[in-house]
């Protein structure tokens, strides 16, 4: 169980990645070489990312520690009402606290060998305005299909929504994480999303579509521990104007939880990627490794480095 706390915590600094639409206020002051449309696209880009991943980050932290003696059985439904408010027997919450406004169910189809397959259902209308611990507000159902045990290779989780909101924007796609590692190598997920979609209260949607592949590069120490964004993984959508935008990993994008823990650097460290927008293609590089907040940006030939977060 410690170990899953680890890859939790490791695999949310990649939600964090909405810390970088904070660049576009920046760029919008500094760097004139990026329009608004392309600053939109950007922020579209990052946003989808990170509400993506949030939801996948929780889907896989609910197969993930279900043990297989869990799995063994008909119907269980992970929550009691005693005096107060619904709440799950299952030890997710204590792992993650945005569960901790959830009931959850599983619904078990196949109990065999290391090959379960089953239903897990997030509720979040069951502690109706209950707040995560940064303040997060979600209502609807996570639905999420898996077949086989997580760390197992070909093992799948596939991921729909129920009008799940967070924070008022509706989340939609059917989001599917399949382990594609082989025995004895490190653990390797193949990410996609189709139809992907957010809504947000003005009626305006951001759309994505993504193949991602990333790698939980473990190391002797949890603390050390990497999650790593491979090379050609690719994402394509619409930002809330209805333009097109491209993003491909061109060279490895790594998250450190070293960094995480001592520096609070929750964005890559390392790599880079392209975006494409309006014809027009510019380069985002997170560095060769250091413990920052620095990327550059670059435009037609013109560079500029940017740390995330600044005024």
């Amino acid at each position: 169980m410690k170990t899953m706390k680890n890859l939790v915590g490791l695999k949310s600094i990649s939600t964090l990645l909405i810390a970088f639409v904070l660049v576009l206020g920046s760029c919008n002051k500094t760097d004139e070489t990026l329009s608004a449309t392309e600053r939109e696209s950007l922020s579209a880009e990052s946003f989808s990312d990170a509400e993506v991943d949030d939801a996948n980050d929780m889907a896989s932290i609910a197969t993930g520690n279900v043990s297989l003696t869990q799995f063994n059985g008909g119907r269980e439904d992970g929550r009691t009402e005693e005096n107060g408010p619904v709440k799950p027997i299952f030890p997710w919450a204590s792992l993650d606290d945005r569960l901790k406004c959830a009931a959850i169910t599983i619904v078990r189809t196949n109990t065999a060998g290391t090959r379960p397959t089953g239903t897990i259902t997030i509720d979040f209308d069951a502690n109706a305005g209950c707040k995560d611990g940064r303040g997060n507000t979600r209502s609807g159902k996570i639905v999420i299909e898996y077949a086989g045990v997580r760390f197992m290779p070909e093992s799948t989780i596939k991921t729909t929504f129920n009008n799940y909101t967070k924070n008022g924007v509706k989340v939609e796609g059917v989001h599917t994480l399949t382990n594609v590692a082989t025995l004895n190598s490190f653990p390797r997920f193949l990410v996609t999303i189709v139809g992907g979609k957010l809504t947000f209260a003005d009626g305006r949607t951001i759309t994505r579509e993504q193949s991602f592949t990333r790698e939980w590069q473990r190391a002797s120490s949890p603390a050390s521990d990497k999650w790593v964004i491979l090379k050609g993984s690719e994402a394509s959508g619409k930002n809330k104007n209805d333009k097109t935008y491209t993003m491909k990993v061109t060279a490895d994008l790594e998250y450190s939880r070293a960094c995480a823990i001592s520096d609070k650097v929750f964005i890559a460290v390392k790599g880079t990627k392209v975006f494409t927008t309006e014809n027009k293609e510019f380069t985002v590089d997170y560095g060769s490794g250091a413990c920052d907040n620095d990327i550059t940006i670059t435009v037609n030939g013109v560079s500029k480095t940017i740390t995330v977060g600044a005024n």
